[in-house]
């Protein structure tokens, strides 16, 4: 909300030392909401008639997302890409800002960088779902979807294809049982929910 307020001008009786209470009071507010954001003009409420101020307030607002409090760690089987072939791998997975990192045994990851990252900001899928297995007989077996801009070293493989300085990643990830897949899915759904309610666009 934003509240706008101007000070009535009043001599003081006890002088221009003395402690008195706030003249101020209310000449115009506006409700901010997520709709908001983008917009540079918001309309005032609650003008008074003859007041000096316009009908508008004018002004600059980004909105980011702060980090999310969705975690998970546990084994995942990934695919990937081997000199052309397919292979999965089995790798420690840690879901935590907004990222999922990888790692080959749980030790790593205190003591090394993860061997890579899914940045679900850039997941294009609507939501995390279950592969369909006419491509995928693995089971247990979700798939999310990411973009993101072409580097000058990416080229073409079975995961990733790239288009009009796009680079698309089909990102396979098999849990051992069919509840841990599941709660794989809810936790990586619940990011994207968090994620695309504060940036809409």
């Amino acid at each position: 909300m934003i509240a706008l307020v101007c000070p009535q001008v009043m001599a003081s009786p006890g002088g221009p030392n003395a402690v008195r209470t706030s003249s101020f009071v209310l000449v115009g507010s506006h409700k901010l909401t997520l709709a908001s954001v983008g917009k540079n003009k918001y309309p005032l409420e609650k003008v008074p008639f003859l007041c000096p101020l316009e009908g508008h307030i004018y002004l600059k607002m980004q909105c980011q997302v702060g980090s999310s409090r969705v975690e998970e760690r546990g084994f995942l089987t990934m695919f990937e890409d081997v000199s052309g072939f397919g292979a999965w791998h089995r790798r420690w997975c840690v879901l935590s800002g907004y990222c999922i990192s990888y790692w080959t045994y749980p030790d790593d990851e205190k003591r090394k960088n993860p061997m890579g990252r899914i940045n679900l900001a850039n997941c294009t899928s609507r939501r995390v779902e279950p592969v369909n297995r006419e491509f995928c007989a693995r089971p247990n077996t979700l798939e999310l979807i990411t973009v993101r801009p072409q580097r000058d070293d990416d080229r073409e493989t079975l995961v990733s294809q790239c288009h009009n300085t796009m680079c698309v990643t089909k990102n396979w990830l098999s849990a051992d049982t069919k509840d841990e897949r599941n709660l794989w899915m809810q936790k990586l759904n619940q990011i994207l929910v968090d994620l695309r309610m504060w940036q809409p666009d």
